[in-house]
């Protein structure tokens, strides 16, 4: 990737300071930890449609159903019945527990199928579905993340885990707002959820604003799901101490004028994520201690906060790790990488962690926590056609891309129909240009549609 050569200076210190409260305790909220009950064989645990215990996020747009599912590692001879209610205070503990500020959805906009209860049959590994229906009064602010907050009890002679005790559904109400996601009909005839596109861009020469003059003919919809500003940066600060977000002019110029560059797209539905890079230093997000990486998830999230920020792409190239490692930091590894991304998305589950597999290709669990819990989107470097997928246990084929392209180059290869049939759902782009004519390829791949130009043209205007 090329990178950002200019450094002038980091998010304000005020506004970082006045967001961010220290936390000690990890809140493992629906992981399954038996550690501590005397009967393994009886115990039973909460995921998602995805499998994940931690953390289950939706973007609401009017009405949204999730089904929770109860699960088993060894089948029951009993049935067992777990029901779900609401609870605010589930809220409240995350929030002492995490330092975040979230807010309950209002008990009014919550259904639970069959009053919230599902039974995990004798011989069964996994229940039917609990279906929560979340549905928009529009009382929420589409700038907030608010909860919803269960809690379960068991019936049946099995024990639920600690942590599946209490179960947090962190929504963003988009209802009202367009929505960026494209539909096709899979072989069957059914309409499903379409591959999403997204663009890292090079705004040292790129005006965000380009990726709104594309949409899709049939669909109306915009072509583009999703812009990462390219890119942030991670240092370090001799006098300080700190490792802290690093902003060159270009990066600085769009964020300081977010209303201008970056709510236009949000307002058409698409997501707009901040890369974070190393940058010549000893700070990389692949060698912090847990006690830096905790703070610098905090410098992150702080950040997300004051621009309205939908998630954070990290790329660990193109740091200087010092050897043998000074306090605050260790030997660059997965491990400390995927410390670092568990610890934002503890601060902000409703936003997504993306990374790709040149930097990064596994990662391992963090407390208990498998990837699919911390992890959104993982794709390859441009050309790739394979991910170790054991590599990333719990992020679901769909939430992976392969054959990204860099445009600044002209590589736009790759066997798209492939990719859509083998169910990878993510494509990503590259670069300080479009190219049209494969552009207009992948939407005929990918959408069964075709590629709209308005016209207009937005060139970098800021300096």
């Amino acid at each position: 990737m090329k990178i950002n050569k200019f450094l002038t200076y980091g998010l304000l210190t005020a506004v970082a300071a006045a967001s961010l409260t220290a936390c000690e305790d990890d809140v493992m909220l629906g992981q399954a930890d038996i550690s501590n009950i005397g009967v393994p064989d009886q115990v039973v645990y909460v995921t998602d449609k995805d499998g994940k215990r931690i953390y289950t996020s939706v973007d609401l747009h009017g009405t949204e159903n999730v089904p929770l599912y109860v699960n088993t590692l060894s089948k029951l001879d009993h049935d067992c019945d777990v029901a779900f209610t609401y609870d605010a205070t589930a809220v409240d503990q995350y929030n002492a527990v995490n330092g975040t500020s979230y807010e309950a959805v209002p008990e009014s906009m919550i259904s639970l199928a069959n009053g919230g209860v599902t039974r995990l049959q004798a011989g069964a590994s996994v229940s039917e579905p609990m279906t929560v229906t979340i549905t928009s009064d529009g009382s929420l602010d589409s700038d907030k993340g608010y909860v919803v907050p269960l809690r379960a009890t068991v019936n049946g002679g099995a024990q639920l885990t600690k942590n599946s005790a209490t179960r947090l559904i962190f929504v963003k109400d988009l209802t009202g707002m367009p929505d960026a996601t494209k539909y096709v009909l899979d072989a069957n005839g059914n309409e499903v959820p379409a591959v999403r596109t997204m663009m890292c861009m090079e705004v040292n020469d790129m005006n965000p604003l380009e990726c709104s003059s594309y949409s899709l003919k049939n669909s109306g919809k915009t072509y583009y799901d999703a812009i990462m500003l390219f890119a942030a940066n991670i240092n370090y600060n001799e006098e300080t101490g700190r490792v802290y977000v690093s902003l060159n002019e270009n990066v600085s110029a769009i964020l300081a004028n977010r209303d201008h560059y970056l709510q236009p797209l949000q307002d058409r539905g698409m997501k707009v994520y901040l890369s974070i890079l190393g940058n010549h230093d000893r700070a990389n997000v692949n060698n912090l201690a847990d006690e830096t990486a905790r703070y610098y998830a905090q410098e992150i999230k702080a950040l997300c906060d004051v621009y309205k920020l939908d998630g954070v792409f990290y790329n660990s190239e193109y740091g200087s790790p010092i050897s043998p490692a000074p306090q605050g930091f260790v030997t660059p590894s997965n491990a400390a990488a995927a410390r670092l991304f568990y610890e934002v998305k503890k601060l902000q589950p409703e936003r997504d962690n993306i990374i790709y597999t040149y930097d990064f290709s596994s990662l391992p669990s963090v407390d208990g926590a498998e990837p699919g819990e911390f992890m959104d989107f993982i794709w390859t470097n441009y050309g790739g056609s394979y991910i170790n997928e054991s590599g990333f246990p719990g992020v679901p084929r769909f939430n992976m891309g392969i054959y990204s392209w860099e445009f600044s180059q002209g590589r736009t290869s790759g066997n798209l129909s492939t990719m859509r049939s083998q169910g990878y759902g993510l494509h990503v782009h590259f670069g300080n240009q479009m190219r049209q004519s494969a552009m207009q390829s992948s939407a005929r791949l990918l959408y069964d549609d075709e590629l709209v130009y308005d016209g207009k043209e937005y060139e970098k205007d800021w300096l």
